[in-house]
């Protein structure tokens, strides 16, 4: 008897002292991959649409957008610095948990030869929300099989390479680093996730450097290791009965990345799948939609609007996807998206500058109303190309137009005059606008559909535009705006 009691003594010590690492492991590890794909894991419902490559598709594809406007379940398992390498096994594990109808990779090759392109922390990032599971064991063993290999700091990462199935080594000294997202528990994580759905926007505006590139690529060193991975993609999802598009978004990439993104054409051609090379479309606007520049060319939020919008019509055109907008079994797709618009909202009112508040209302859900103080501010700056991103005809800007309404969705943009009728209402394209003054004129408000937009006094006759934001869907009013 005493043996026993001993025996499940020592068990139930192991016990203990096994679930307290896990307790410490998870506490301690970094929490962003978790943060961004962990709801991939626990969705129970169909993804049909997964996005796969670097952080140029994390940043340029919004699921939920594809969502409300196609009625398309997607996910973005896309992570900045993946190499095609990368992606490919992330599919593999991802193939664990969901069987896509489609995957759309993009082809963009950062760094010719390389398993890791920069840091070994965003290989993390990519794998480490995925269990420890065989596909993970085999990623190791595959792609980390190296011993000099080395991440694009000059760190060996073949002696590190166990820490993605067992991570309290990459992560045993962040006890002065942890933030508030480190005290999240799974649910927390999953419940994060679900909002953008591994997408993220970028909120800057900048000028383009385009890229000059040699007449001859003779001194360019070809990426065989991503021709190599890319091919096992493109077998793996014929395997599984999987159509697969490849994209291309490098819109600036370096040379060697150009040749190969122009030889995907011939391993498109010769495995009969479809190539969308962006940079040889007219989908973004060079002057408005780029958030980075140079050889690493993103697209910021207006710029990711602009590609999710052509990527789900082409999805739609050519791929018989359900519209599950209506399907009762996704009903939770609905509460996600209006969490995903009020993140929308969040990011647009915490901008001060012009120039990016202009950029977040690219938004096919916004209608917009525009009152002009100083028509002088929208040749100022960048202004004048983001009022023309939001179609402002500049040929109607004259002193008859004192108000302009735009609605995103319909294209639609009107030009008026305030004639200062105390309490007329006007019908427009976005519905009855009403304005009323007080009795000495000090002060007046503005209704749109009998709801106020905002109350003007003589304190704030400095601002120079003022913007009113609704959300279409929903008739709220979700901010209101001065710039002066």
């Amino acid at each position: 008897m005493d043996r026993i009691k001993k025996i499940i003594s020592v068990i139930i010590l192991i016990s203990i002292i096994v679930l307290s690492i896990y307790k410490v492991s998870f506490f301690l590890q970094l929490k962003e991959s978790d943060n961004r794909y962990s709801s991939y894991l626990v969705e129970n419902t169909d993804i049909d649409v997964l996005f796969l490559g670097s952080s140029h598709v994390r940043h340029g594809f919004f699921p939920m957008e594809l969502w409300s406007d196609y009625g398309i379940s997607s996910f973005n398992l896309a992570a900045n610095g993946s190499t095609i390498p990368v992606s490919y096994w992330v599919l593999v594990n991802a193939l664990d948990y969901q069987t896509p109808q489609v995957v759309v990779m993009d082809v963009f090759d950062m760094f010719p030869g390389r398993i890791c392109s920069t840091s070994w922390g965003q290989v993390h990032i990519a794998f480490d929300f995925f269990p420890i599971s065989i596909n993970k064991y085999k990623m190791v063993n595959d792609l980390f099989d190296d011993t000099g290999l080395t991440d694009g700091n000059g760190v060996n990462i073949y002696q590190k390479r166990w820490e993605l199935l067992w991570n309290i080594g990459e992560y045993h000294s962040r006890w002065t680093d942890l933030t508030e997202i480190d005290f999240k528990n799974q649910k927390e994580l999953e419940k994060d996730s679900s909002i953008w759905k591994g997408a993220e926007p970028l909120t800057q505006v900048v000028d383009r450097c385009e890229m000059s590139y040699p007449e001859s690529s003779d001194d360019l060193k070809y990426d065989e290791l991503s021709k190599e991975y890319l091919i096992r993609m493109i077998d793996l999802c014929r395997e599984k009965g999987i159509d697969i598009v490849l994209i291309n978004t490098g819109y600036d990439c370096n040379a060697e990345a150009k040749l190969f993104a122009d030889s995907v054409y011939d391993i498109a051609a010769q495995y009969d799948v479809p190539y969308l090379d962006f940079t040889k479309e007219n989908i973004i606007n060079f002057a408005s939609d780029i958030s980075s520049t140079g050889h690493n060319t993103h697209v910021n939020f207006s710029g990711a609007e602009k590609l999710t919008s052509y990527m789900g019509g082409y999805l739609l055109e050519n791929y018989l996807l359900p519209d599950h907008r209506y399907d009762v079994n996704y009903s939770s797709w609905w509460s996600d998206y209006r969490v995903f618009a009020d993140s929308k909202k969040d990011y647009l009112i915490s901008q001060n500058e012009i120039t990016n508040y202009l950029m977040f209302l690219a938004d096919d859900d916004y209608q917009i109303i525009i009152e002009v103080k100083d028509m002088q501010i929208f040749f100022e700056g960048r202004n004048q190309v983001m009022f023309e991103n939001l179609d402002v005809d500049y040929c109607y800007l004259d002193n008859t137009c004192n108000l302009i309404l735009i609605d995103n969705e319909a294209n639609e943009v009107s030009y008026l005059w305030n004639d200062n009728d105390n309490g007329k209402v006007t019908n427009t394209s976005i519905g009855n606008l009403r304005i009323c003054y007080n009795a000495d004129a000090t002060k007046y408000s503005m209704y749109l559909n009998e709801k106020e937009l905002y109350s003007i006094t003589d304190v704030e006759d400095s601002e120079r535009i003022r913007i009113s934001v609704i959300r279409k869907s929903t008739g709220d009013i979700i901010d209101s705006r001065a710039f002066n």
